[in-house]
């Protein structure tokens, strides 16, 4: 923070002291009540936003003492350089980013932060992080109860078994029973130390989300773009932690046992020890909810359209997915691929390194797949399951059903949900781990609609009117796309980073790609590389990878470049 907020910036230059009252983010100074008054009419400051000193204090250390000016130049940032990352003022491209052609206009990169994809992200990923350390403390606790009363069931046998011995082996008790509370100790010491290291955590992560709410309150869009990158930082390192914690063999299920010796079941007169408590540790079954989707990565990036011209496509390899009737495809970040076979009920699974296709096969149909995490995919069932199957790709079985009662055609994954069409029922939402239900668009959808979700809009398809629809989560359309000179039958539906749409045009055998306000649109794929009546598509964001799937089984994989 370049000056102080206690007194008015412009009395202070006039060697006027008078308490400020406003803060202007803009102009980096305090003003009081007759300087705010000719601040809100001047012709050069009329735009500006002003707020109270007292809700200015609110903002975190990190937004106060975040500079609107560059501390080499001592000149306000005009320019972002994404090349680089980072803002400049006009005598940082004159000295170093003189060659850069990534430059864009400051206003522009900050235009609407507060409301961007990144933004929304990271507050989803925050409330994400804060419920899984609720579960995993809920999952420590349950232990610790879990070893006291397990312990004391071990003290019981012992007691019983001592009855049946002679005096002689009271000292052999008293031993057994130290050791049994030492190990109890010492497994309960270390679900102590973990739980205070989650108790630190959770602090750190309700902390940013309060400092994400007074951002998104009081700060100027520079402050809060120019702070949302540490943030960004800060909360991937949280989650970093979180997942490391559940992996740590610290955080393996304990339970106590006792093992008898035989030689007291003998009562021989050699025996030596009254028998051994037994640690068994095995995985803990805490389910982390973890949009490892992370197609929608928590990246601020300049939000400036890209042209559609710029993007292009080479075709990488052709794929047999080894199916009939495709009506479902996922692209993994390491090349693993898999595909939907509506009519023979399996979900085909192509690795990237040529091993032996594996396969799912289900009692029901396999309309779509999607990915979840690593291992679990979910799998809807279409017009007749009405259930949605969550399936471990390392153990290839299913891992458990859940029972929607309705039809389920296309489906995306986003903030421990799972959005799908329900057909006549609209679209909806079942909650990823406790499998409750939400309705999120009312209006009735044909069927084989596909649906997507990137940031905080939702996208979907509609083959009989032939349009593309795109609206919040909760349901409210903000663009409808039509065209039928070039997207006709539009089915399968994805989005790049920059929110690009690629929608596949079954009746016309191409993929069309749509601008991300819906108003610009260009055919990016035709018959001419191959498709064939094709059914669905994915875009990998991590590796910008676009697969591309006829309904006969055919498959593509293009590499999409953006010049």
């Amino acid at each position: 923070m370049a000056t102080s907020w206690t007194l008015c910036g412009t009395c202070d230059f006039r060697h006027i002291t008078r308490p400020s009252v406003f803060w202007c983010s803009e102009c980096d100074e305090g003003l009081c009540h007759e300087c705010t008054e000719h601040h809100s009419i001047s012709k050069a400051t009329r735009g500006h936003s002003t707020v109270s000193i007292n809700d200015y204090k609110k903002l975190p250390s990190t937004i106060l003492d975040t500079t609107q000016t560059c501390k080499d130049h001592n000149e306000k940032f005009q320019i972002y350089c994404n090349k680089h990352d980072c803002p400049c003022c006009k005598n940082c491209i004159v000295e170093t980013h003189n060659k850069c052609k990534e430059l864009i206009d400051i206003d522009d990169v900050v235009k609407d932060v507060k409301s961007s994809n990144a933004y929304v992200d990271i507050e989803h990923t925050l409330a994400e992080i804060f419920e899984n350390i609720k579960r995993i403390r809920k999952d420590r606790e349950e232990n610790l109860t879990s070893i006291k009363e397990t312990r004391e069931n071990v003290e019981t046998e012992i007691k019983m078994t001592k009855l049946k011995i002679v005096s002689y082996l009271n000292k052999l008790q008293e031993d057994i029973l130290s050791e049994l509370s030492e190990t109890e100790e010492s497994e309960s010491k270390l679900i102590h130390k973990s739980l205070m290291s989650l108790q630190h955590t959770e602090k750190d992560v309700i902390e940013y989300q309060n400092n994400i709410a007074n951002i998104k309150q009081h700060a100027s869009d520079l402050q809060a773009f120019l702070v949302l990158k540490q943030i960004e930082h800060d909360v991937e390192e949280k989650n970093k932690i979180i997942q490391a914690l559940v992996k740590n063999k610290d955080f393996n299920h304990v339970t106590l046992s006792w093992k008898i010796n035989s030689g007291v079941q003998n009562i021989q007169s050699n025996l030596v020890t009254f028998g051994k408590i037994v640690v068994e540790s095995k995985s803990s079954d805490i389910t982390i909810a973890w949009t490892k989707n992370k197609q929608a990565q928590i990246m601020v990036t300049a939000s400036v359209a890209l042209s559609l011209d710029k993007i292009q496509l080479k075709l990488k390899k052709s794929i047999s997915s080894r199916g009939n009737d495709i009506t479902g495809c996922s692209l993994f970040s390491d090349g693993k691929m898999m595909f939907s076979s509506y009519k023979d009920k399996k979900v085909v699974v192509l690795r990237n390194d040529g091993s032996k296709p594996g396969k799912i096969n289900s009692e029901f149909q396999t309309f779509d797949v999607e990915q979840i995490d690593e291992s679990l995919i979910a799998i809807t069932t279409g017009s007749d399951g009405g259930k949605i199957i969550f399936a471990d790709l390392l153990e290839k079985k299913t891992k458990k059903i859940i029972d929607v009662d309705v039809p389920n055609d296309g489906i995306a994954v986003y903030g421990g949900w799972l959005y799908f069409s329900a057909s006549t029922n609209g679209l909806m939402r079942v909650n990823i781990i406790d499998g409750s239900i939400r309705e999120v668009v009312y209006k009735p959808m044909r069927g084989s609609a596909y649906i997507a979700v990137f940031g905080s809009n939702l996208y979907f398809t509609n083959k009989s009117e032939n349009t593309v629809t795109c609206s919040d989560l909760e349901g409210n359309v903000k663009w409808i796309f039509k065209d039928e000179s070039i997207l006709s039958f539009p089915l399968g539906i994805s989005l790049d980073h920059y929110g690009n749409v690629y929608v596949v045009g079954n009746k016309f055998s191409n993929v069309v790609v749509i601008s991300p306000d819906g108003k610009r649109s260009k055919i990016i794929l035709s018959s001419a590389e191959g498709l064939d009546c094709p059914r669905v598509l994915h875009y990998n964001r991590e590796n910008n990878q676009l697969l591309v799937a006829n309904q006969n089984g055919n498959a593509f994989l293009f590499d999409v470049i953006f010049q």
